[in-house]
């Protein structure tokens, strides 16, 4: 055995570079891909696979969330080549932090790049907890599959407007777009009011809904289980549980949230439908649950997990860790995990899952490419020797 001291010797696993081409980890089968980018910081990330098979990837990154240098960059993956472009940055407004992007492709074929911007910090603008209260939603438009961009203009002008997720699509062409609403206060975010936007004239004017008794609970993702019926499910200020609310009117209405089974720390979510029609949620299942109902913000963002629902999110008994992180655990070093955060996933039209997320406390973007049947795994893989388990 080499001593760790000396390791000259040893063959060297090659470490992930952020150069966007896509490589096959034959350990894990599934493609797996670092995104290229200049920034420091990179947050939020957002996937769009285009009509010819190419895919855009959009994101926010500067300095720090909130900074004057934050902005919106994308990404193109190109089929031909199984790479990742370098970002082109397409926002820069220098008193405004532009974040959270949403890719959306309308039914004219038009993309949409709707993301929130909110002052940022400088000289003359007060902050508490954060600018997150001054936000409202803008949008680019591109009619050449990203590659130009026009705009931006206020999508939604009310101050505090806060989003995440693209604009869903309903079977009966009705247009949803999930919100919050975030307001200068002392609850640290905990009095943000979810709200969902509804449009019949295909984005041209919207109407709201509140979600009732819904305060803390943010991230809204609509997913269309059936015709007109609806699930919404939402990350949690209190870092406890993912809490679903349902419709059973194309989103007119909705039911107050009410907790899953699956954890939640306070951190983004994506949910989306499978191949086989079941529901999909990546997520952080970590949670910090406590007796007082107070917001928490845990550090801790350590891996991400695909979880999948055959009964419209009741329960949840399929799962597999997508990222598992660097292993760390134990109070006394569960600082030592980066975080792996805020994912964003959808299938393509050949039926394969790509998954987006923050990685590695946010000094790129990774992009995963596998089946469904990746999640599922295969039944009893004890050896048939071993009687006590078999």
């Amino acid at each position: 055995m080499t001593p760790l001291s000396d390791t000259s010797s040893l063959p060297v696993i090659a470490a992930d570079r952020p150069d966007g081409i896509v490589r096959w980890d034959e350990g894990r089968g599934l493609c797996t891909t670092l995104i290229p980018t200049p920034r420091r910081s990179n947050h939020a990330p957002s996937i769009l696979v285009l009509p010819d098979g190419d895919m855009l990837a959009a994101w926010f990154g500067g300095s720090d969330e909130g900074n004057q240098d934050i902005d919106i960059l994308v990404s193109r993956y190109d089929r031909e080549y199984a790479a990742w472009s370098a970002p082109d940055v397409v926002t820069d407004d220098r008193r405004r932090s532009d974040q959270n992007p949403g890719l959306f492709l309308t039914t004219d074929g038009e993309v949409w790049l709707l993301y929130t911007s909110q002052l940022s910090r400088q000289s003359g603008v007060p902050e508490t907890f954060n600018l997150q209260h001054t936000s409202v939603v803008k949008r680019l438009r591109s009619v050449d599959g990203g590659r130009s961009w026009d705009g931006p203009n206020t999508m939604f002008s009310e101050e505090g407007t806060f989003a995440r997720q693209p604009v869903q699509v309903l079977s009966d062409g009705r247009w949803l777009h999930g919100q919050w609403m975030c307001f200068d206060d002392t609850t640290r975010n905990g009095s943000d009011q979810p709200v969902i936007h509804v449009s019949d004239d295909r984005g041209a004017s919207w109407s709201r809904t509140d979600i009732p008794q819904g305060a803390g609970r943010v991230h809204p993702n609509i997913v269309e289980v059936a015709p007109g019926r609806l699930v919404c499910l939402f990350r949690s200020r209190w870092a406890d549980w993912v809490y679903l609310s349902r419709s059973e009117d194309h989103g007119a209405t909705w039911s107050a949230p009410t907790a899953t089974e699956l954890p939640n720390n306070n951190a983004g979510l994506s949910a989306f439908t499978l191949p086989s029609g079941r529901l999909a949620l990546v997520s952080n299942e970590e949670q910090e649950v406590a007796d007082d109902a107070r917001v928490r913000w845990p550090y801790e963002r350590t891996r991400l997990v695909i979880a999948v629902s055959a009964d419209e999110g009741r329960t949840w008994p399929v799962r597999r860790v997508l990222e598992p992180g660097d292993g760390f655990t134990g109070p006394g070093n569960r600082r030592s995990n980066r975080r792996q955060e805020y994912p964003h996933g959808l299938v393509d039209g050949t039926g394969t899952i790509h998954v987006v997320y923050a990685c590695d406390s946010r000094r790129a973007v990774r992009h995963l490419a596998f089946t469904e049947d990746w999640i599922v795994g295969t039944d009893d893989q004890v050896h048939t020797d071993c009687k006590l388990w078999g």
